[in-house]
């Protein structure tokens, strides 16, 4: 037996009909990741390019750190 979202019963046709959602979840998993990535790309560019001299020492720091890498 199954259910819908609402709570009512599904005929046994039609969930053998939909389709499973694992490409949904995938989906939704890649997306998240891509999303997240560019937010931290964005946020360490607004940092780097920030104009206070504390945050242009500690970027400086960290590229020389990635550039010894």
């Amino acid at each position: 037996m199954a259910f819908d979202p609402f709570g009512e019963p599904v005929a046994q046709g039609v969930v053998e009909a939909c389709p499973t959602a694992s490409g949904d979840r995938t989906a939704r998993r890649v997306g998240g990741a891509v999303f997240w990535t560019l937010t931290l790309v964005i946020l360490a560019g607004r940092i780097y390019a920030y104009d206070m001299p504390a945050v242009q020492s500690v970027a400086s720091y960290a590229a020389q750190v990635v550039a010894l890498r």
